[in-house]
């Protein structure tokens, strides 16, 4: 891929959020703001969240971090783009309450260059992927 898969995320958004399955109690909404700093992409959120993404036109890798004022973790991201979607990887701690860790992934997906659509999933304890949130974007005019 000759162009930065991340320049199609730069603006200003509004999301919806919500948990699969669906639990109003963890419905989220806000705006979030994608701003170009050389290299990297800094995403911003007005629930307390940051994502650092650089797209390396070498390999076609995303690399990068996301971290939440509500968690004392680094999440490190890992993917490559496919067309109108991005996968990154992620490894973090398990979020049924049992020691240890387990795999993550979120996959953002371009609908048009108004929307887009992350969803999150993880490796569950039989090796499969379940999904467990969307966000939904939308671009403020």
């Amino acid at each position: 891929m000759s162009t930065d898969w991340l320049d199609q995320l730069t603006g200003d958004w509004t999301y919806e959020g919500d948990s699969i399955p669906s639990d109003p109690a963890r419905a989220r909404t806000g705006t979030e703001t994608v701003t170009r700093r050389g290299a990297w992409v800094i995403i911003e959120s007005d629930d307390e969240v940051r994502f650092q993404l650089s797209f390396n036109k070498e390999t076609g890798r995303v690399t990068g971090d996301f971290i939440s004022w509500e968690y004392a973790g680094l999440w490190v991201y890992d993917g490559a783009p496919d067309g109108q979607r991005l996968a990154l990887a992620s490894r973090g701690p398990r979020m049924d309450g049992k020691p240890g860790e387990t795999d993550y992934e979120d996959i953002w997906e371009i609908v048009s260059a108004e929307e887009r659509i992350t969803t999150g999933r993880f490796r569950n304890d039989a090796g499969e992927w379940q999904d467990f949130n969307v966000t939904r974007y939308r671009r403020k005019a």
